[in-house]
């Protein structure tokens, strides 16, 4: 265990926060610790156990990766520990301690790569460990109540509600648990032991029922009230595709210590080289074999572990339906991430007695010298792809542009003069990708709390050094953009610019376009079609009100002080020409509008960043 805690932390120390969980921890700053926050559907998923961790994290301290990845170790240690605990009871001897080969499972479940990506992401550790403690331990529960009496099935119904208030796979929990007792703590053939076990135990079933129905009333309320879309799976022939290659890509090859290589354009996403991809499939069938050898009904174990993939991971995918290419989705290890310790306990059941091991002649025939040999080929082979495997996550975490970037930010929130005017923006993809998260991976969101928090509208808060705005319109003195890598820079409107002025017949006078109230256009060298844009104006004069057109736009009016300023106008139109009426006061002088520019608000590449370079380490 003391090996698995430090390939933890250097794999945490290789990660960092990412996409999702900036999400979270602007949720929780924004909201209370209520019931509304706690029952808040992220991604479909139903988490008030992660939620309630994720606003102390928030709370105490923001983005310290090094307290969320001390939690995350404490989870690790906690659900490493439940398992221990759970193998000790399932495969105890009726008349001593448990035997030493549960150290075999223990260390898969240890060691499993496919547990990399859920432990490297905040967000998913959340649900996933979490869940396995408290499952581990619903479990271990469970077979003591089964074993011993009635009072054990309350601290596994106990645990269970912990397991649904962790992950919506916790309502599977009960399932397993009714799964495990008829495969292998209630003696006879499987309709037998199915019917004795619903009688014997119907206390404990009543119990779990009545849990799982409340979480499920809890869960659909919820669900419709989000308005998230349930799309499903759509074609057959999409849900074929995608639990295929969760089986073949990511499954089989990441229980035997796979995938070797990952995709560095996704998070956790398998690649294994095609050749080990189909020896992983050769020698989990060979597994399965040679566990024939050791356990007569070493299949009702398979049978289970298949089961809790279906139901785990192929079916709440289905049902949210694919967004992007099944096969793409297929690789995703996070699937996986909780069937990991069912297939450490599913492979102990498969070679040694458990429960019905009590039973005079159950135990199974000494197994042949080629089943050992398979089996310890296999264990060899795990161990040699783990580490491939583990080393190989670590070079494709791409954690340090988020890190830098978040750092940068936090630097440049400190240095920048106060009372700066930052413009949102959206975040880089490596950090919150826009893409998936539509309005709400912008920088007000995700570096504004930095600058002092935000308020329950969720924009930073007056109280900030500094000020932030959605889009410039009015007259700015040097408003300031966060640039890809985290720094401030002055703003830049890129698009097309207005152009040479007309010459003025005065000597030495300025050449520019004299505005009035009957107009003048102002034309561009080049077209836009028709968008949002920004129209920044250079111009001198008097104070008045300037109305402003873009193409056959609407018009916009802004306030304009007296003296020489940048005024930005947000303009919805198209064209190459800007339109401009001046009012100002009788005996005014007209406003001289030096040079005109349409188009996005940009990092100036050119102006001075603060910081002068980005933060790393």
């Amino acid at each position: 265990m003391a090996g698995q805690l430090g390939w933890t932390a250097a794999l945490l120390a290789h990660s960092y926060f990412r996409q999702s969980d900036f999400l979270l921890l602007d949720r929780a700053l924004r909201d209370g610790l209520g019931w509304n926050y706690l029952m808040w559907l992220t991604g479909g998923h139903l988490m008030p156990a992660g939620l309630a961790i994720t606003w102390a994290l928030a709370r105490i301290s923001l983005y310290n990766w090094f307290l969320a990845g001390a939690v995350v170790m404490v989870l690790v240690a906690a659900a490493s520990l439940a398992m221990l605990r759970m193998l000790v009871t399932v495969f105890a001897r009726p008349d001593g301690p448990a035997r030493a080969g549960i150290l075999v499972p223990f260390a898969v479940y240890l060691f499993g790569p496919l547990s990399a990506g859920a432990v490297a992401w905040l967000s998913v550790a959340l649900r996933v460990l979490p869940l396995q403690f408290a499952m581990f331990m619903a479990i271990d529960a469970h077979v003591r109540y089964v074993r011993r009496g009635r009072p054990r099935a309350l601290a596994a119904a106990v645990w269970l509600a912990l397991g649904m208030a962790s992950a919506d796979q916790g309502a599977l929990v009960p399932v397993l648990l009714f799964a495990l007792t008829v495969a292998y703590f209630v003696p006879g053939r499987l309709r037998d032991a199915a019917r004795r076990a619903a009688a014997g135990y119907w206390r404990a079933w009543v119990l779990y029922g009545a849990l799982l129905a409340a979480y499920c009333v809890i869960f659909f309320i919820q669900l419709a009230g989000s308005g998230l879309p349930v799309q499903g799976p759509g074609q057959a022939s999409s849900l074929y595709r995608f639990a295929g290659t969760l089986f073949g890509t990511a499954a089989l090859p990441g229980f035997l210590g796979g995938p070797w290589q990952w995709l560095a354009s996704g998070y956790a996403q398998a690649a294994p080289p095609a050749t080990l991809e189909f020896l992983s499939w050769v020698l989990a069938a060979l597994v399965v074999a040679a566990s024939f050898f050791f356990r007569p009904n070493a299949w009702r174990a398979w049978a289970i572990l298949l089961g809790w993939i279906v139901a785990a991971g192929v079916l709440p995918a289905a049902i949210r339906g694919f967004g992007l290419s099944v096969t793409v989705l297929g690789g995703q290890t996070g699937y996986l991430a909780n069937a990991t310790g069912v297939f450490a306990l599913c492979l102990g059941l498969a070679f040694l007695p458990a429960g019905e091991a009590a039973e005079p002649g159950k135990a199974g025939p000494q197994a042949p010298r080629p089943a050992r040999a398979v089996a310890v080929f296999a264990c060899c082979c795990f161990a040699a792809g783990t580490i491939a495997s583990l080393q190989a996550f670590e070079s494709t975490a791409l954690a340090a542009g988020a890190r830098s970037y978040v750092d940068t930010a936090r630097a440049a929130l400190a240095d920048a003069p106060r009372g700066t005017v930052v413009v949102d923006g959206p975040t880089p993809a490596t950090v919150m990708d826009p893409a998936f998260f539509p309005g709400q991976a912008d920088t007000a969101r995700v570096i504004g709390p930095l600058a002092g928090g935000i308020d329950r509208a969720g924009r930073p808060r007056a109280a900030a050094r500094l000020t932030w705005t959605s889009a410039l319109d009015g007259v700015y003195a040097d408003p300031m953009i966060f640039d890809a890598k985290g720094r401030l820079r002055p703003v830049a409107v890129t698009g097309p610019r207005s152009l040479p002025p007309p010459r003025s017949p005065a000597k030495g006078a300025r050449s520019c376009w004299n505005v009035t109230s009957s107009g003048t256009t102002i034309p561009l060298n080049g077209t836009l079609y028709r968008w949002p844009w920004t129209a920044r104006l250079a111009y001198s004069g008097p104070a008045g009100r300037l109305s402003v057109r873009f193409g056959h736009g609407e018009s916009r009016s802004v306030v304009l002080p007296p003296g020489a300023h940048l005024v930005y106008v947000p303009l919805l139109g198209s064209g190459n020409v800007v339109s401009a009426r001046f009012y100002a006061a009788a005996g005014s002088k007209p406003l001289c509008v030096a040079a005109v520019a349409v188009g996005l608000v940009y990092p100036d590449q050119a102006g001075r960043a603060i910081p002068v370079a980005p933060v790393t380490g």
